[in-house]
């Protein structure tokens, strides 16, 4: 693994580039040494006809049905060619610091919280950043929604 310093959205960041795909929670934190929780996915949803962000923890899923129910649209994980279009990168290298994203409502799992930096994708299936947690939360202004098990 090597690691070097980058700027992403004006967000000072730590990419970590690994020989191996760090594309699943498991494999990033395998490679990482982090646990799961402190790994964030970055996941395209689609509800009613628009594309949300989700952030959450590695070891939770996204409750769809309360997610529908509070974006008060149905809601469905988007498809790979939809990551894609929409955020211009394949499924497993999305970064939560990007222009595509930051375009797009973000709703944030608020166990993000509990510690101060997280690893999230790195724009590559080989890269992950490591971001202070309140720079990731004031670059995007996430809305917290409890909508994870």
């Amino acid at each position: 693994m090597r690691s070097y310093r980058a700027q992403l959205l004006g967000v000072e960041v730590e990419v970590l580039e690994f020989d191996e795909g760090v594309e699943t929670v498991e494999r990033a934190s395998r490679a990482s040494g982090a646990p799961p929780d402190a790994i964030v996915k970055t996941l395209l949803v689609k509800a009613g006809g628009e594309y949300v962000v989700v952030l959450a923890r590695g070891n939770v899923r996204v409750d769809v049905e309360a997610l529908s129910r509070a974006l008060g649209a149905p809601a469905s994980m988007a498809k790979a060619r939809e990551v894609r279009e929409v955020l211009g990168v394949e499924p497993g290298a999305v970064t939560p610091l990007s222009d595509r994203v930051k375009s797009l409502r973000v709703i944030a799992d608020p166990g993000i919280l509990a510690h101060e930096y997280l690893l999230a994708g790195g724009g590559a299936t080989n890269k992950l950043i490591r971001v202070k947690t309140a720079d990731l939360v004031n670059a995007l202004s996430p809305t917290f929604l409890e909508v994870f098990r």
